[in-house]
């Protein structure tokens, strides 16, 4: 047991003494979730409660006189719900509405068919005509009021013909019931993560994988020494000197892990969630999987620059296609994604984040865990079918 403690006192040392290894362990982390959390932000979000302003839409009623303009739409207008997210403007014609939008004076417009209400009230389907603005967001909240509005209207004539009539006098109260347009969250239970805590945890899991490039660094620096032999020459077994390397290294790993979450959670205010314990033991196993896949590496490649180059392009697969380099859609991070250790690392520590009920991270951190298993073992019999030696 002192020899492998010897060991990994020496990997330490030699490590801590490289300024470039320093700054890859350490700076360039840190730097790369700053540069991807302030540039990324309007693709991931910003993790902060918006409020809907009212936006201003030109209204085009084509009826031929003042008398037969669409009284269900004027009163839906009126009512104090939709007053907080609609003002609604008096465009002449089509043509005025249309350059309205074109020059900003108007978010949204909207044209009512001549006849509206006489359509409805005979029981045919509810239909208006929009034009869309400049701006996405406000388009949705826009087609969101006036859809609903229209759905409303319909359900009630779907009502009227299957109840009768009587339910008609129903549609006079379009304002009535609940918020035509609610902004909310996916998770109440927690906060939305901003993109600085998607790309800490993305680059966090990103790191610690790229820790195996130190440990096939080390493994082969001693047979292209060729120090190899005269540590053989000493009393250390073999299996000493590869535990001791590996405790080393995953030492160092773990520093720059708990480095990285202080360091965002100081510097960029990332939050990493209410479950310090559970975020150590996704780490802990991140880190795990990365020396055992770089040891199966280094047991059936022949140089270093090869298992460094097929290690590091394991490792950027494995990031993209989880998500971890920008956000995918769901249907392929879902499917090609959870074929990656990054896939089930990034997913725990984004629940963590949300402060997801337990139940729900468990299932995500026991797969890891399997992961992990898996690779112990194959890394324990590549070991003992080719060894370390020279």
């Amino acid at each position: 047991m002192t020899n492998i403690w010897t060991i990994a006192a020496y990997e330490l040392r030699r490590l801590f003494r490289s300024r470039t290894m320093l700054i890859n362990l350490f700076l360039l982390p840190i730097l790369l979730i700053f540069l991807l959390g302030s540039a990324l932000s309007g693709v991931v979000g910003t993790g902060k409660d918006q409020t809907i302003d009212p936006l201003r839409v030109g209204i085009v009623d084509a009826a031929a006189s003042p008398s037969e303009r669409s009284q269900m739409v004027g009163s839906f207008l009126k009512s104090p719900e939709i007053a907080k997210l609609i003002i609604p403007e008096a465009a002449g014609s089509r043509e005025a509405a249309e350059s309205g939008v074109r020059s900003g004076e108007y978010a949204y417009a909207v044209i009512i068919p001549a006849g509206f209400d006489r359509d409805v009230q005979s029981g045919k389907e509810a239909k208006l005509e929009y034009i869309l603005g400049k701006d996405r967001s406000d388009n949705m909240v826009a087609a969101t009021v006036f859809d609903n509005f229209l759905s409303r209207i319909n359900y009630t004539q779907a009502a009227a013909l299957t109840l009768g009539p009587q339910v008609i006098p129903a549609m006079a109260q379009p304002g009535q019931g609940g918020p035509s347009a609610v902004l909310g969250k996916l998770n109440e239970g927690g906060n939305s993560y901003t993109a600085s805590q998607y790309y800490a945890a993305a680059m966090l899991l990103m790191f610690l994988l790229l820790s195996g490039q130190t440990v096939i660094s080390s493994l082969f620096s001693e047979k292209d020494n060729h120090t190899l032999f005269r540590i053989g020459s000493m009393p250390v077994k073999g299996s000493e000197i590869f535990v001791g390397k590996m405790l080393g290294i995953g030492l160092v790993t773990v520093l720059q892990g708990a480095v990285i979450i202080f360091a965002t959670h100081f510097l960029f205010g990332v939050y990493w969630g209410n479950r310090p314990w559970l975020l150590a033991l996704v780490c802990l196993l991140m880190i795990l999987a990365s020396l055992t896949l770089s040891v199966i590496i280094s047991m059936f490649v022949q140089t270093a620059a090869s298992a460094r180059s097929i290690s590091s392009g394991l490792t950027v697969v494995m990031t993209f296609i989880s998500g971890g380099m920008a956000p995918l859609p769901d249907s392929f991070v879902n499917t090609g994604g959870a074929f990656s250790i990054n896939y089930w690392g990034l997913r725990s520590v984004l629940r963590m984040m949300l402060e997801t009920p337990l139940s729900q991270i468990s299932g995500n951190v026991a797969m890891l865990s399997l992961i992990c298993l898996v690779l112990l073992g194959l890394a324990f019999f590549s070991y003992r079918k080719v060894g370390y030696h020279a």
